[in-house]
C-alpha cells in the first residue's frame, strides 16, 4: 500500500527525520482524536510535537496528507493481523469445512475479529476520523481521487485474504471478489456507524457483527462441492 508521498521522500531515510516524522504522526493522532481533522490545525500539531512549522512542511505538505500516512499505516496494521488470524484459522477451516454451519460461522467471525472488536473507543475514533477524511475529499476535487486510488488499493490488498478464508471454509463468492468485499466493507462499515451513534450494545452495530456477517456470507457465497462439475460416468 502507497502512503503519502512527496518529492523529497527520500531524505526521510536519516534516522532523525524519521524520528521527527514519528513524532509529528503521533501528535497528529491525539489532537485529530481529541477535536476532529477538521478542526485541527498544523501549529496545533506542531506543538503537541514540540516542533516548528518548518519541521512539519519539511516532511508534509498538509495535514490532509499526513492523515493518509496515519491511516495507510492503522490500516497496513489492520491487514497484517487480518493475514495473521487468517494463517492461524486456515487448518480449522479447513478440517471444519463440510460440517461449517451459520452458528459455527458466527462463532468463526466473533473470534476472528476479536481483538479488532474489543479495541473500542479507539476503533470508534478511527471510524470518526475516516468519515470526516471521507468528507473532506468530497468536498476537494484535488483530495477526492487520492482518497479513491487508496481505498481502493486497501481493497485489492484484503480481496485475496478474504477469498482464501471463504475458500477455506468449502465456499465461494457467487459475484465477482471485488463486489463482494464492497458489500463487506459498508456492511463493516454500517456496523462501525451504529456502535458510533449508540454505543457497544447498539441492534447493528459490533457486539452482532458475528451472526449478522455469518448471515450475510451464507447469502452471497455458495458451498464449493455443490457447484462443482459433475463428470459424465464413462461408457
Amino acid at each position: 500500500m502507497r502512503t503519502a508521498e512527496r518529492d523529497d521522500e527520500s531524505a526521510a531515510t536519516t534516522p532523525r527525520r524519521r524520528e521527527t516524522r514519528a513524532r509529528l504522526l503521533a501528535a497528529a493522532f491525539e489532537v485529530f482524536a481529541e477535536i476532529g481533522l477538521g478542526a485541527a490545525s498544523v501549529e496545533q500539531i506542531c506543538q503537541r510535537a514540540g516542533f516548528t512549522r518548518g519541521a512539519f512542511y519539511s516532511n508534509f505538505s498538509t495535514k490532509e496528507e499526513l492523515f493518509l500516512e496515519l491511516l495507510s499505516q492503522e490500516l497496513r496494521k489492520r491487514l497484517e493481523s487480518l493475514e495473521a488470524a487468517a494463517e492461524r484459522s486456515m487448518p480449522e477451516l479447513r478440517q471444519r469445512s463440510c460440517t461449517l454451519d451459520r452458528d459455527d460461522l458466527a462463532d468463526f467471525v466473533t473470534e476472528f475479529f476479536a481483538d479488532f472488536l474489543q479495541t473500542g473507543e479507539e476503533a470508534t475514533t478511527w471510524y470518526v476520523l475516516e468519515t470526516e477524511f471521507l468528507l473532506l475529499a468530497l468536498r476537494d476535487p484535488e483530495l477526492a481521487p487520492r482518497h479513491v486510488q487508496f481505498s481502493l488499493e486497501v481493497c485489492a490488498e484484503m480481496a485475496p485474504v478474504i477469498e482464501r478464508l471463504v475458500g477455506a471454509a468449502g465456499r465461494r463468492f457467487v459475484l465477482p471478489i471485488d463486489r463482494a468485499l464492497g458489500i463487506l466493507t459498508d456492511f463493516f462499515e454500517r456496523a462501525m456507524r451504529a456502535t458510533a451513534l449508540q454505543g457497544p450494545n447498539a441492534p447493528d452495530g459490533l457486539t452482532g457483527f458475528g451472526r449478522h456477517t455469518a448471515d450475510l456470507l451464507f447469502a452471497i457465497t455458495e458451498p464449493v462441492a455443490e457447484t462443482a462439475s459433475v463428470e459424465p460416468p464413462a461408457n
